[in-house]
Formats: structure tokens, C-alpha cells, sequence
């Protein structure tokens, strides 16, 4: 997969697809996701979306359960993040093959603009993200706290509850798909905004 470019701050969208990722983590070690949701938007809706419960070969705090729910009895048996990731990205390639729009030219290849990968707060999700699979991203991961900074600073929280609040985006809060979704669809409205990554 290939590093998506840095998206410039713009007042209209840049048009191409928006991946929103987000995982959750069994405790507090690096790389202990227990599972990863990847939400696929575009135009501000849901294109494609799938979530992967993961079993992170670590110990489960107790704190992190109260937070998402997830035991290790649910994910027992289940690939680690690093044997899942081939199926992750091979499902956000599909997502945004099958978003790209058709040639112009029966023989040209079909052509659109560069994915734009989202979370909220994404130097948490980079760095469990890279610590599972033992290796850097292929992409760049823009943060929507930033975004949601610089296209609503009159909130005077940040957090993915307080931005989804405000612009009425339904959340599961800490369900990895849930907030996936919901990150990908904040960069959209701050892109629209003219607060881009």
C-alpha cells in the first residue's frame, strides 16, 4: 500500500475517500490491540466498514474491559494484529479500488484522488498500530483532534465524545468500528470546513 500524501488545508474537499481506523487495547503495553475497526467514507457516508476483534497475546487489564467490553475469553484463538494486518490493508485496498471512479478513456486506468487515513487522536492508534505489527505505517495518519481544533474552536473539549456530540454523529464510544466511522466522518465535515489534515 502506498504512503497516502499530505492532504494541504483547503475549503472544499479534496474528493477522495476518508479511512477512519481506530483500535482498542487490552492494557497498557504497546501493540496490545484487541481489536480494529476501519470505516471507509465518502462524501460524508459510510462507503465500506469492518471491525476485527484481535487476541493480543498480552495480559487484559481489568480498567481496559470496563472501558470496551472486550475479555480475553472473546478474543481467545483469534489472529494478533500482526497476523491480521495483510487482511486489514487487503480490505482498505479493495474499499478504495472500488471507490475509485471509472476512466475517463476505455484504456486508461482508472484514476482518483489519494485516500486521506484519519483517527482521532492518531499518534495513539500509530503507534499500538506499529508496535503490533512490528513495522512503520504504509500511510500517513492525519489526527482529527487537529482538524476538529482548527475548524471548531469555540468547543472547549476535543475529545471524540465532545466533536460527535456537536455535530450529532452517532458513537458507541470506545467500539473500534464506532469510532472509526465516527473519525472519519469528522475529517470530512472539517475538510468541508476548511480545517484538512
Amino acid at each position: 500500500m502506498a504512503r497516502s500524501p499530505r492532504v494541504p488545508r483547503t475549503s472544499v474537499h479534496f474528493g477522495g475517500p476518508i479511512v477512519g481506523i481506530d483500535v482498542e487495547t487490552a492494557c497498557p503495553d504497546r501493540g496490545a490491540v484487541c481489536a480494529i475497526g476501519v470505516s471507509v467514507v465518502r462524501a460524508g457516508e459510510v462507503f465500506r466498514e469492518q471491525h476485527w476483534y484481535l487476541d493480543p497475546r498480552t495480559r487484559f487489564d481489568p480498567r481496559f474491559i470496563d472501558i470496551h467490553g472486550i475479555t480475553p475469553d472473546r478474543v481467545a484463538g483469534l489472529p494478533s494484529l500482526r497476523e491480521a494486518w495483510r487482511d486489514v490493508c487487503g480490505f482498505i485496498d479493495q474499499s478504495i479500488a472500488a471507490w475509485q471512479p471509472p476512466a475517463l478513456f476505455a484504456d486508461a486506468a482508472p484514476s482518483g484522488p489519494a485516500p486521506l487515513f484519519v483517527a482521532h487522536n492518531a499518534q495513539f492508534d500509530r503507534s499500538q498500530i506499529e508496535h503490533g505489527i512490528a513495522c512503520a505505517l504504509p500511510f500517513r495518519l492525519a489526527c482529527t483532534v487537529a482538524m476538529s481544533r482548527r475548524a471548531f474552536p469555540e468547543l472547549p473539549r476535543h475529545n471524540l465524545k465532545s466533536v460527535t456530540a456537536h455535530l450529532r454523529i452517532p458513537l458507541q464510544h470506545h467500539d473500534a468500528l464506532s469510532d472509526a466511522r465516527a473519525s472519519a466522518i469528522i475529517a470530512h465535515q472539517c475538510m468541508v470546513r476548511g480545517a484538512g489534515a
